[in-house]
């Protein structure tokens, strides 16, 4: 395993990403997921960083994010959803989708944190359908959670050129692999629940007791009383037909909280 000397620049920048990952020091928003990008990229010296939450039953992005040199784009209501294959040229990537690197998350059902250069040789990389007519890079990162039936959020680290990743990469990323699923879920629109039941304020609060934060916490950061987010969450149970936090989770959003943890 690569070790990270803490008197290193790699030690610092380490250190600030877990920090934007906090949700107790950083309500999770876009902006916080952009920092993240933009560090990522530099720690991992790639050309960009991307952040895709998507569903592979029609291969549609529910959230698109990007840190390119240090630049941080989101993507538009317009630039989502399925691709359009002709005018994006993604046939081949879809053609060897479920044989390749980028369907792992899905075919093993767990987070994954690994690189195309640890599954292909450099020949047989250089020589694969996807190499050639739509993937420019020699080596791509892929770190992703799944994130409910058929839907998964992916970070991707390309580099086009140069050395591919090195253990030193892939082993950060490993590192970072059990923190960043809550900060990344949060900022995803969730799917509307049954009926558009839910008012945006319960949304809010159910996606922060999706990521383990008890009511006091949710509270603090949202700047409301722990009575008004127990209130809000009695509203939101009772539109769900639940009784409890984790069921709340599950009908609203198909998952369960990152950890359970009293309501106080």
């Amino acid at each position: 395993m690569t070790h990270i000397d803490p008197t290193t620049d790699d030690y610092a920048v380490l250190r600030d990403i877990l920090d934007l990952a906090d949700p107790r020091r950083h309500p999770p928003s876009v902006d916080v997921v952009g920092e993240i990008l933009r560090h990522l990229e530099a720690l991992l010296r790639s050309d960009g960083v991307a952040f895709h939450a998507m569903d592979v039953r029609d291969f549609s992005l529910q959230h698109a994010q990007e840190s390119f040199m240090g630049e941080l784009y989101v993507a538009g209501p317009e630039e989502l959803g399925p691709p359009d294959v002709e005018a994006d040229g993604c046939q081949v990537l879809l053609d060897h989708w479920w044989t390749s690197t980028c369907s792992l998350i899905e075919r093993t059902a767990a987070p994954v944190a690994t690189s195309i250069r640890e599954h292909y040789s450099e020949r047989r990389w250089a020589q694969h359908p996807v190499r050639r007519d739509y993937l420019p890079y020699d080596d791509e990162i892929i770190l992703g959670y799944p994130d409910g039936p058929g839907r998964s959020l992916r970070l991707l680290m390309g580099r086009e050129g140069g050395p591919v990743f090195s253990n030193r990469e892939l082993t950060i990323c490993r590192l970072l692999l059990p923190w960043l699923r809550g900060v990344l879920a949060a900022v995803v629109v969730p799917t509307p629940p049954p009926d558009g039941c839910l008012t945006e304020r319960q949304v809010e609060i159910l996606r922060l007791v999706e990521l383990g934060m008890s009511n006091a916490e949710i509270g603090a950061a949202l700047t409301i009383s722990p009575t008004t987010v127990r209130t809000h969450l009695e509203h939101a149970f009772e539109r769900l037909g639940v009784t409890t936090r984790m069921a709340a989770v599950a009908a609203a959003f198909g998952g369960v909280p990152a950890r359970e943890v009293a309501p106080a």
